[in-house]
């Protein structure tokens, strides 16, 4: 652990009032005892002076359950002549008159978050190799994260209305697979030490997230979806009345029946699932040549237990087109697992004693149908333009609650239809699918 030089010592600040102003409140976020903290796990060793930290928000539209910051930081290092200057990423819960934050407290996501980062993630990846996702360096309950800025280190979020290439999934695939292989080496590890599995020790963290049966509001939540999808089929010309009929009895069976579908599975193996892995939740870096040579998950508030292809069939969904799904399904399948067979193989593991290649095709055409249907529920919402997330996520809590669990979805979906081209031809797009591949019931799992 780093030394610390014995004048530096922790500022101690009183607490703030929520009616304060919102940048006293922010500073409060952090004392300077933290941001020795998030140095010593940064440096590991060696000592060093802290001469000036600030947390700057950022103006940024790209998260519903959150505000971010930049936490900078100028320090110098026992032997070193020049101070530095550091960057790392934070976030925080909502303000508390931010009509989302009530959905952040039911769930409890950003401490769901926090365990993740600071238990589970160091757990599943002990010598911190990690080269799936950002390094986090402190959580405080209710309060903040402090994160690797992955952006420092050339990782970019892509356009959200723009499909994902075959560059860029193979590379998400391979995050994917190391996430998911770290899961089944810990639970590997757990049943050979303790006799106990992942799902065991961090079963609460691992709860089915937004669609749990036993929640009172999912019934509204899916019934509010489908209305959603109505608005969109109702503008559809590439349908007759017939076909519009057909297809919303189709959708209304099917996201009814979400949470028994999502839930972990009685005969595949599971492991850790993201199931958020859309591309504000994607960065990827480059090359010289522009070519994407990494790829982060970040955003851990959905995280759950399920079979690896439910992961592999949801992103596949959320960030490509039907022309990419449709001509390389096999190939990334077969991608992803050589990429998980590879992680596994190197801690002594074989693949298909743990999740044979066979077993894993199987579930991935299992699971499709559900990555077409969990895609049309969530679209409707990831995909709003930034206009339309100030309007509805950052006004009253009646006005946010009437489109995402009322009957105010099925106006919001169509404004934004008749507003945002590419919103609505995303969707369009899946309704066809789900009328050219989607049977008539969904299956008794």
């Amino acid at each position: 652990m780093a030394a610390i030089n014995a004048d530096d010592r922790t500022t101690t600040r009183r607490p703030v009032s929520p009616n304060a102003p919102r940048d006293l409140q922010e500073t409060c976020f952090l004392t300077d005892h933290d941001v020795r903290e998030i140095l010593e796990r940064k440096f590991r060793d060696g000592e060093f002076r802290v001469i000036d930290w600030r947390l700057e928000p950022l103006d940024l539209t790209m998260g519903f359950l959150g505000r971010y910051y930049h936490l900078r930081v100028t320090v110098r290092r026992v032997g070193h002549d020049r101070t530095e200057d550091l960057r790392f990423f934070a976030k925080s819960p909502p303000a508390a008159d931010n009509p989302v934050m009530m959905y952040v407290r039911r769930n409890d996501a950003f401490n769901k978050e926090i365990a993740v980062y600071i238990d589970l993630i160091r757990r599943m990846d002990p010598v911190g190799r990690l080269q799936w996702t950002v390094e986090c360096y402190l959580g405080k309950r209710d309060v903040i994260i402090v994160l690797e800025d992955a952006s420092s280190n050339g990782y970019v979020t892509m356009d959200k209305y723009v499909p994902f290439d075959e560059e860029h999934f193979v590379w998400l695939l391979r995050s994917l697979a190391r996430l998911h292989s770290r899961s089944v080496i810990l639970d590997e590890r757990l049943r050979r030490e303790t006799g106990r599995t992942v799902i065991d020790v961090y079963g609460r963290l691992l709860a089915e997230p937004f669609f749990a049966r036993r929640d009172d509001r999912v019934k509204a939540t899916l019934t509010s979806c489908v209305l959603g999808m109505y608005a969109v089929i109702e503008l559809m010309r590439e349908l007759d009345e017939h076909g519009k009929t057909i297809v919303r009895r189709q959708i209304d069976r099917w996201i009814r029946r979400l949470p028994r579908l999502l839930e972990p599975s009685r005969k595949r193996r599971n492991v850790v699932c993201h199931r958020d892995t859309w591309a504000n939740n994607l960065m990827f870096r480059y090359d010289a040549a522009g070519k994407p040579c990494g790829c982060y998950l970040i955003d851990f508030q959905f995280f759950c237990y399920c079979p690896p292809a439910i992961d592999f069939v949801f992103c596949l969904y959320m960030t490509t087109d039907r022309a990419t799904r449709d001509r390389n399904f096999d190939a990334f399948a077969r991608i992803y697992h050589d990429s998980f067979a590879g992680n596994l193989a190197e801690e002594g593991l074989d693949a298909e004693e743990c999740l044979p290649w066979a077993e894993f095709r199987e579930s991935c055409e299992e699971t499709r149908n559900i990555g077409l249907i969990y895609a049309c529920t969530n679209l409707q919402i990831i995909l709003l333009s930034d206009e339309a997330i100030n309007d509805y996520f950052h006004d009253t809590a009646d006005k946010l609650t009437d489109v995402l669990i009322g009957s105010g979805r099925a106006d919001m979906v169509r404004r934004q239809c008749l507003n945002v081209p590419v919103y609505r031809a995303r969707l369009t797009e899946i309704v066809l699918e789900i009328k050219d591949r989607l049977p008539e019931h969904p299956p008794n799992l």
